[in-house]
C-alpha cells in the first residue's frame, strides 16, 4: 500500500500529524515512564538519543511504506501527549492492519485514545481501503482491552508465546474489528 503523502488527521481535541525531530523531549517524556512502556516489550527510554531514533525508525517505516505513525498533539496547546497508528499492513492477502497506541500516563481515562481510534480507524476502513484491523494487547492490560471492546473490537483468542517482552516470550490477546462491522458505528 503506497501512501504518498503523509495524512494529518483531525478530532475535536487533538491533531494527529507526522512526528518530527523537534518531538524528541517529548517522546522521551513519554517513552521514559515505566508504566507507558510495560506493555510494550521494550525498557523505558533514558536519552533524548533513543527517542530521535524512534522518531527516525518511524518515519522511515512510512517512507518505505510499511507502517504509519502519529503523533497525538492536544490542539489547545500544542503538547504531544501520545502516538497511534498502523504497525504494519497486509494487502496482498486479506487488505488488513496491526493497530498499536501508547499514551503519556497523565492523560490517561480522559477519552482522548477513544477520540483517537476512532477517527485512525475510520481513515484506516476508509481511505486506505482495509477490510480488517487487528489489536495485540499483553493478558493483563485491562485498559487497553476495555477500549478496544468498547470501539467494537472481538476478541479472538490467546497467542501462545507471541511476543518478545523484556527478554521473555510472552502471551498476547488477539483482538480485531472488520470494516462491515466498523461502519454502520460511523453513523
Amino acid at each position: 500500500m503506497k501512501i504518498e503523502r503523509f495524512p494529518t488527521l483531525e478530532t475535536k481535541r487533538l491533531l494527529l500529524r507526522r512526528m518530527t525531530i523537534e518531538d524528541a523531549p517529548a517522546v522521551l517524556r513519554l517513552f521514559s515512564d515505566p508504566e507507558v512502556t510495560k506493555d510494550m516489550g521494550m525498557e523505558p527510554f533514558t536519552s533524548i538519543e533513543q527517542a530521535e531514533g524512534l522518531i527516525g525508525f518511524m518515519n522511515g517505516l512510512f517512507d518505505d511504506h510499511k507502517a504509519l505513525r502519529w503523533a497525538v498533539i492536544r490542539k489547545e496547546d500544542g503538547v504531544l501527549i501520545g502516538t497511534c497508528g498502523f504497525n504494519g499492513w497486509e494487502v496482498s492477502r486479506g487488505s488488513r492492519a496491526e493497530i498499536g497506541y501508547d499514551l503519556g500516563r497523565e492523560h490517561w481515562r480522559q477519552g482522548y485514545m477513544t477520540e483517537v481510534l476512532k477517527e485512525v480507524l475510520s481513515y484506516g476502513f476508509g481511505t486506505l481501503g482495509l477490510n480488517r484491523i487487528e489489536a495485540y494487547t499483553n493478558l493483563d492490560a485491562l485498559p487497553s482491552m476495555k477500549l478496544l471492546e468498547r470501539l467494537g473490537f472481538t476478541e479472538e483468542g490467546i497467542l501462545r508465546g507471541y511476543a518478545l517482552s523484556h527478554g521473555e516470550y510472552v502471551d498476547n490477546r488477539c483482538y480485531s474489528i472488520l470494516r462491515s462491522e466498523w461502519e454502520p458505528q460511523k453513523k
